[in-house]
C-alpha cells in the first residue's frame, strides 16, 4: 500500500496559491516579532527591577555604614568626655596627694602614688588615642587633609615605619560621608601595611583631578600575590580588602590593589565627586573702611 503524502508536501496534487504562502510567511514573521518584543519587554522589566534592587541595596548599605559611623562618634565622645574626664580628675587628685606626701617627707607613699599616677596617665593617653581612632574630631572640625596628616603621624609614632602624607585638597571640604570614606580606606590600608608588609616606608597621596578624588597608599614591603586573598587561610586579610572595595562601590568608586612578592603593595581608591559633595567655604565678610 502506498504511503499517504502529507498535504503540505503534496504540491502537485494540491497546489497552494502563492498569495496564501506569502500570507502564511507574514503571519509567521509577525508571530516571531511579537515573541521577540515580549521577550525584550520582559528583559527590560527584569533589568529595571535589578537596577531598583541594586539602588535599594546601596541605600540600605549606606544607611548601615552611617549608623556604624554615628555609633563610633558616640563611643568616641563618651570615651573622651566620660572615662577621659574621670581619669583626668583622678590624675589630678593623685598628684595633689603625692605633693602632700613629698611635703611631709613620706618617700614611700610618694613613690607608690607616683606609680599610680603613671598608670593613670597611661590609661588616660590610651583612652584618648582610642577615642581619636574611633572617630577623630579633627575629621569633623578641620577636614580630611588635617585628619590624614594626624593619622599618618600617629601611626608612624607607634611603629617603625616612616609614613609620608601629601594632599592637594587643601582647605576644600567635602561631605561628611565622602571624607569618612577616604579616611577609613586610608586607615584600613595603613593598618594592613603595619601588620603584614614588613615595610620601612609608606606613602599616602590624595589628589583631586576634575571630578575625581584619588587616594593612593603604597609601601616598600615584601608584597604578596593578590590571588592569595582567595585562600581560605587568608580570610582575615581578604575581608579587609573586600570591605574597602564595598565601601568604594557604595559611592560609585573603585578600589584597585596591586602587589607582587618583593615589590611592595599599592592600594588605589578613585571616587567621583558628584554635585552636592563639595561644601563651599564660608566667606569672611570684608570690614568696611572706617569700621571697628
Amino acid at each position: 500500500m502506498d504511503k499517504p503524502v502529507p498535504p503540505q508536501l503534496s504540491a502537485a496534487s494540491n497546489p497552494m496559491p502563492e498569495a496564501h504562502l506569502d500570507t502564511a510567511a507574514e503571519d509567521y514573521r509577525e508571530a516571531v516579532l511579537r515573541q521577540v518584543r515580549a521577550l525584550t519587554e520582559d528583559n527590560q522589566r527584569l533589568f529595571q527591577a535589578a537596577l531598583r534592587s541594586e539602588k535599594r541595596f546601596r541605600m540600605l548599605a549606606k544607611a548601615v555604614w552611617k549608623i556604624q559611623e554615628d555609633e563610633r562618634r558616640r563611643l568616641a565622645r563618651e570615651l573622651h568626655d566620660g572615662i577621659g574626664q574621670t581619669l583626668t580628675a583622678l590624675a589630678n587628685h593623685l598628684q595633689r596627694i603625692a605633693d602632700d606626701a613629698h611635703a611631709h617627707e613620706n618617700v614611700g607613699l610618694a613613690g607608690r602614688l607616683g606609680d599610680a599616677l603613671d598608670i593613670t596617665r597611661s590609661a588616660l593617653h590610651d583612652t584618648r588615642e582610642l577615642s581619636r581612632l574611633l572617630r577623630p574630631t579633627l575629621l569633623d572640625d578641620l577636614g580630611l587633609e588635617v585628619a590624614l596628616q594626624w593619622l599618618t603621624r600617629t601611626l608612624a609614632e607607634r611603629c617603625a615605619i616612616s609614613i609620608e602624607c601629601s594632599s592637594t585638597l587643601g582647605e576644600q571640604r567635602l561631605t561628611q560621608d565622602l571624607e569618612t570614606l577616604v579616611f577609613r580606606v586610608t586607615q584600613e590600608a595603613l593598618t594592613n601595611v603595619i601588620r603584614h608588609s614588613n615595610a620601612s616606608e609608606a606613602q599616602v597621596r590624595l589628589t583631586r583631578i576634575g571630578n575625581l578624588l584619588r587616594l593612593q597608599v603604597s609601601d616598600d614591603g615584601r608584597g604578596f600575590d593578590p590571588g592569595e586573598l582567595n585562600n581560605p587561610d587568608k580570610l582575615g586579610d581578604s575581608v579587609g580588602v573586600r570591605g574597602m572595595r564595598d565601601r568604594a562601590e557604595l559611592f560609585g568608586g573603585r578600589l584597585e590593589l596591586k602587589s607582587a612578592p618583593g615589590e611592595g603593595t599599592r592600594v588605589t581608591l578613585v571616587v567621583p565627586v558628584e554635585a552636592g559633595d563639595e561644601i563651599p567655604a564660608v566667606a569672611i565678610p570684608a570690614t568696611k573702611a572706617g569700621g571697628l
